[in-house]
C-alpha cells in the first residue's frame, strides 16, 4: 500500500469520449511496450482498439476510474460470444467445461469474462483497483454470476493484486503458444462489493 494513502476516485460507465485516454493508458502498460524492470510493476498482455472497447462496453461493461478528470484506470468486461474472436480468450474458454467456481462448471454458470483492468502506474496501491471492482460488480449484479479473467503466470503482481488484495479465486489455468496462464474467478452479487474470502489489503 502506498505512504500517500488512499484516494476517493470517481467511478462511472465509460463513455465514447473516454476510449482516447483509454488506448493512450494501454500503449504505456503492454507488455511488448514496458522493459523487464517495469514488467515487474505488472502490464496488459493484449491491445485492443476504440471499436472493441465500445462493443465490451455496448454488450457487457467497461467502468473508468476518474480523479480530478483525469483517467486514473480502468476495468472492462465482455460477453463470452464477444471474447470467442480472440485467440487468447477463446483458448481460456475453450477451458471452461473442466473448471468450475462455487461447485457449479463455468460452462453451467452466467460467465462475464474480466479484463483487461488496468491503473495508472502513478496511482497504484491506493485503491482504485479495490474501486474499479466495486463497479464492476454494480454494473454486472443481476446479469451475471461470476466474472472469470486470465493472468499471465509471469505477472506476479497482477496475480497478487487479484488474490492476495480481493481475495479472488484462482480455479485453473492454460497455454496458448508457449506462455502459461493463470485462470482467476469472483463472484457478483449485488450485496458483496467484495471479492472473495480473501486479503482485503489495498491494490
Amino acid at each position: 500500500m502506498s505512504a500517500l494513502g488512499p484516494l476517493r476516485v470517481k467511478v462511472r460507465r465509460a463513455v465514447a469520449g473516454d476510449y482516447p485516454a483509454m488506448l493512450a493508458l494501454q500503449e504505456a502498460n503492454l507488455l511488448d511496450n514496458l522493459s523487464d524492470q517495469a514488467r515487474a510493476s505488472g502490464f496488459l498482455s493484449a491491445r485492443f482498439n476504440a471499436e472493441q472497447f465500445g462493443a465490451m462496453n455496448d454488450g457487457c461493461a467497461i467502468v473508468v476510474a476518474e480523479l480530478d478528470g483525469r483517467l486514473a484506470g480502468y476495468a472492462c468486461c465482455c460477453e463470452v460470444e464477444f471474447g470467442r474472436q480472440f485467440p487468447i480468450l477463446a483458448a481460456m474458454i475453450s477451458t471452461f467445461a473442466r473448471h468450475t467456481f462455487m461447485g457449479t462448471a463455468l460452462i453451467d454458470t452466467r460467465v462475464a469474462l474480466y479484463g483487461p483492468v488496468c491503473v495508472d502506474g502513478e496511482l497504484r496501491g491506493r485503491g482504485v483497483f479495490r474501486q474499479l471492482i466495486a463497479g464492476v460488480k454494480a454494473e454486472l449484479a443481476d446479469r451475471y454470476d461470476a466474472a472469470v479473467a486470465f493472468i499471465a503466470k509471469s505477472n506476479s503482481h497482477s496475480l497478487q493484486a487479484h488474490v492476495d488484495g480481493l481475495g479472488m479465486n484462482v480455479i485453473g489455468d492454460f497455454s496458448m503458444s508457449g506462455r502459461n496462464f493463470w485462470i482467476v474467478a469472483f463472484g457478483i452479487p449485488r450485496s458483496d462489493l467484495g471479492c472473495g474470502v480473501g486479503s482485503r489489503a489495498l491494490a
